[in-house]
This record gives C-alpha cells, sequence and structure tokens, in this order.
C-alpha cells in the first residue's frame, strides 16, 4: 500500500461517518423515540468521524509535504523519524481542536488536571522518551545515514533506517537488529561513510627466504584488479613484520562501499592464492614436531632394581639370597619426607624399618642428636624384627626417599629361608651395642637373645 492510499482511506472512512452524521441530524425525532439524547449522539458520531479524517489528513500532509515537494524536488529523502515526529505533532494539535470544539472540553484544562498522571506516565516511559530523543540528536548531528556502515559494541551492520525509538541495522548475516538509540548516544561508533574512501588491510604469511622486492608486486597486482577496489587510490604492499615462522606481508586497499568487504577480501585472498602459485611462492604454515610423551622417572620412585642394590649394600640383608632380596624388594613400600618431618616418634609402636634412600636423617633421643644416617644406613629395625617400640625419634635432614619393609614383607622370606634369621640376627647385636655406646637406652626385653625374639615373632 503506497503512501497515498494510506491517506486516503481512513478520509474514505471519515467522510462515511459524516454522512451517517447528516442522516441523523434529519430524523433526530427517531433519536428520541430510542430514548436517547440527540445532541449528544450527534456530538458522538460526529468526533468518531474527525477521528478517522484528522487520520487521514495527517498522512496527506506527510505524503505532499516530504515525498513531493523534498524528495522530489530537491532530490533529498527525509529522514524516518522526523516525520513521525511532525505526524505526531500534527495529529496530537488536530485531535484537541477535535475535543475543543466538537466535545467542548478545554484540552489545557484537562492538561492542567492530569499533572500527576503525566509525571507517573513520565517516569515510566523514560526508556522510550530517551530513545526518542537520542534519535532526535543523531539526526541533528548526522553521524551517520541510511546506507553507511556502523558499528557500535557488539553491533556491526548497514543502516536501514532511524526511528524514534531504534536504529535498524541489517548484519553480515542478513538479519535485522534494532539497536535503541539511547545505547547508540551512549557508546562509541565507528562509522564508515558510503561513498567514502574506506580502507581495508590483509595480511599474508610468506617464507623468509623469498625477497620482498618479488613478493611486493605481485601483491599489488593481485589486489588492485579485484573488483569493488577503488581504482582512484593506490593498492599497497609492504613488508608489515618478521614473525616467528614467517614474514607477514599487508595489503591496503580502498573501496566506496565497504558494505563489500567481505566479498572484496574473499576475491583479493584468492587472487593472492593464484598469483603466488604461478610465481612459485606458497603460503607459509608453522611447522610442529610432535614428540610422542614419555613419562619421566621420578627420583622419589625407584625402579625394583635400584631397591634390590640398596638391600645389597644394606649389611642385615647382604647375606640373603637374590630371589630373596627381590621377594623383599617387591614387598617394600617408598615414603617421601620434607626436610624437618619426623620419621619416627620414640616410644610409638611399630612393625617397620626404614632404609635412606636420598638424603640424611637424624636420630635423636630427648631431643639430643646421637647420630646421623646418611643414604644406605638403616633405622627402626627392632620394631621390624621383634615388634618392639622406638627409641629414639628420627628427623629428616633433607628431603627425604626411604624404603620402608614391614613384617608382611619379610615374614615369607624367613620362613624360607629360616637361616637367614641367625645372620640377620648378629648383625643386630653387633648394632644394639653401638647404638647403646651413643646412649639409646637399652630395656630388659631389648637384653633378651635378639634371635629368640626374631624367631618368636615370625613364628619360625
Amino acid at each position: 500500500m503506497t503512501r497515498l492510499s494510506r491517506a486516503l482511506v481512513p478520509l474514505l472512512g471519515g467522510a462515511a461517518l459524516l454522512l451517517v452524521h447528516a442522516a441523523l441530524r434529519h430524523r433526530q425525532d427517531l433519536l428520541a423515540a430510542l430514548e436517547l439524547k440527540p445532541k449528544t449522539i450527534l456530538e458522538l458520531v460526529l468526533f468518531l468521524a474527525a477521528l478517522p479524517l484528522i487520520l487521514g489528513a495527517v498522512r496527506l500532509f506527510d505524503f505532499l509535504a516530504f515525498d513531493v515537494m523534498i524528495s522530489r524536488r530537491s532530490g533529498v529523502r527525509a529522514p524516518v523519524l522526523l516525520r513521525e515526529i511532525v505526524s505526531l505533532v500534527l495529529f496530537l494539535v488536530l485531535l484537541g481542536w477535535a475535543v475543543y470544539e466538537i466535545l467542548g472540553y478545554e484540552v489545557t484544562a484537562l492538561l492542567a488536571g492530569g499533572t500527576v498522571v503525566a509525571a507517573v506516565l513520565g517516569l515510566a516511559m523514560q526508556e522510550t522518551l530517551g530513545n526518542l530523543f537520542a534519535g532526535i540528536a543523531l539526526h541533528i548531528e548526522e553521524d551517520f545515514k541510511v546506507g553507511d556502515v556502523v558499528r557500535s559494541g557488539e553491533f556491526f551492520g548497514i543502516v536501514e533506517a532511524v526511528r524514534w525509538r531504534g536504529t535498524r541495522l541489517r548484519t553480515y548475516e542478513n538479519n535485522i537488529v534494532i539497536v535503541p538509540n539511547s545505547l547508540l548516544a551512549r557508546e562509541r561508533i565507528e562509522v564508515f561513510p558510503r561513498n567514502n574512501m574506506n580502507a581495508r588491510i590483509l595480511r599474508f604469511p610468506i617464507d623468509f627466504d623469498v625477497p620482498p622486492a618479488k613478493v611486493i608486486p605481485i601483491l599489488v597486482q593481485a589486489a588492485e584488479n579485484v573488483e569493488g577496489v577503488e581504482r582512484g587510490m593506490p593498492c599497497i604492499a609492504r613488508l608489515g613484520n618478521h614473525g616467528e615462522f614467517a614474514a607477514t606481508y599487508e595489503i591496503k586497499y580502498f573501496m566506496a562501499d565497504y558494505a563489500q568487504r567481505d566479498r572484496i577480501d574473499a576475491d583479493i585472498r584468492r587472487a593472492v592464492w593464484y598469483a603466488l602459485q604461478r610465481n612459485g611462492i606458497r603460503l607459509a604454515v608453522p611447522v610442529r614436531a610432535v614428540e610422542r610423551f614419555r613419562r619421566p622417572v621420578s627420583r622419589a620412585h625407584p625402579e625394583l632394581g635400584a631397591i634390590v642394590d640398596r638391600l645389597s649394600g644394606t649389611d642385615i640383608f647382604a647375606p640373603a639370597p637374590e630371589a630373596a632380596k627381590a621377594a623383599i624388594a617387591n614387598g617394600a613400600r617408598l615414603g617421601v619426607y620434607s626436610r624437618g618431618e619426623t620419621v619416627l616418634a620414640e616410644g610409638e609402636g611399630g612393625r617397620s624399618m626404614f632404609i635412606v634412600h636420598e638424603g640424611r636423617v637424624s636420630v635423636r633421643v630427648d631431643g639430643h642428636e646421637v647420630a646421623q644416617l646418611a643414604e644406605g644406613e638403616f633405622f627402626g629395625e627392632m620394631a621390624l624384627l621383634t615388634g618392639a617400640r622406638r627409641t629414639a625419634d628420627v628427623v629428616a635432614l633433607t628431603d627425604l626417599v626411604a624404603i620402608e619393609i614391614d613384617k608382611d614383607a619379610l615374614q615369607p622370606v624367613l620362613i624360607a629361608h629360616p637361616e637367614l634369621a641367625t645372620s640377620i640376627a648378629a648383625r643386630i647385636e653387633e648394632r644394639r651395642a653401638s647404638t647403646v655406646s651413643h646412649g639409646v637406652a637399652e630395656s630388659n626385653d631389648e637384653a633378651t637373645s635378639v634371635l629368640m625374639r626374631v624367631r618368636s615373632w615370625f613364628g619360625i
């Protein structure tokens, strides 16, 4: 429906209601017979006829003023927001005149009596009014026009219309986005005017082995022949940067219609690819060597062979057969301790011994150091062999890796090799004598034969 037909339809409707009004004026007796007030009915019908007439008159004025006088004569397209504001003001003025002339109500009195209502409506519609005034400001400043490309925050597209509530944008995905005018007034707006020389920069990675003197003319020739690239402005190619794996070249070109940027960018990239291929040049890509991950060997978790070697270097286990050492190593546990951490506490129960694999420990009785043990030395053997309580504190002097051997790991070996208990007991007797000389207390139970206690503890 054209703007002229949109004006004629309400005019015809209003004319029809005027005919009804004229007919009722000649048959007021009919209204009286129906017990209706003729004057009131006639005023109401006349007011109803005035509404479409006012609407049609406003639309007719909009068509004549903007489409005929301004657009056709001066060639300037009036902004949609301006037309809507003029139409709204004219409609309200004519409506107020009709209320006063037909119904006899003073519009000024109605406005004065509705001050509170107007205040409430103003508060409720402050966002809408903000959009309206922001749209007026955008029109007055003329920062952008219909057909321009704008970017504001996350919104990017071609301006199709600026209305009283928001600006209509068509995105590059061909979607319609209505951006509130108040948001545009607050945000930073980047404008790419239509018929303006808007510049674009494209980047291409080229191998370092190709000299710039060969690459630059190829890029310029490929870009300047693409449709949409402005012929009046020179295309510029240059070596922009030395990257990690390639030299990055830049092409700067100009276009009059920024809305075509995606298509022009794609065409330039395609033209550059073919031009480079013809000249034996390839676009550089990063090359990465992929190596299969191998878990590093942890210092805190030695292999079984290292534990067997450590047992072989310990005097109480040195006489044991290799198979027995392997069985003990297989049942052993590894403990990792930080510097200053207490490994054993005096008086606590236990059933295991420890061999220092890495680091050093301090043996302390009543808070006084009586010995330091290094790699290969052991402690806590009486708890393992006899079930006795700990007789000293053992504290890590460095970060410590210790091999812990408990009763469950040693018992099957002693049952299979009973003679091993004798050699172990002999070495424990020697070690106990040395420990007593260092000040470690010996209980009455420990004075008993170590061999008897080992056999009793392990049930040999």
